[in-house]
């Protein structure tokens, strides 16, 4: 997948995006953002609404990103990962119980 496939795209600022390369190629300075989709997708109650709505595609982007942050990630991007896990998602889940 590329970045243009990504519905957020247009509007995105942020600066670790896993649809662009590898997040471990990606450098990350403190206070940049980081991808929407992904800190979503660190949600449990979050992953239904994200298939469906990015498709299993970007889902399967977002896990593998996920993956390699956790086992091989810098400090920044692991502690963005666990506090988004730790909040609550910003979607709307209505109907994707």
């Amino acid at each position: 997948m590329s970045t243009n496939q990504c519905p957020r795209y247009q509007r995105c600022s942020a600066a670790i995006c896993p649809m662009w390369r590898s997040v471990l190629e990606q450098k990350m300075v403190k206070g940049e953002r980081v991808c929407g989709v992904l800190l979503e997708y660190q949600k449990p109650q979050s992953k239904a609404f994200l298939t469906t709505y990015y498709g299993p595609e970007m889902m399967q982007v977002m896990a593998e990103a996920t993956d390699q942050i956790k086992v091989h990630g810098v400090y920044l991007l692991r502690s963005a990962l666990t506090r988004a896990a730790s909040t609550g998602t910003r979607l709307s889940l209505q109907g994707c119980d």
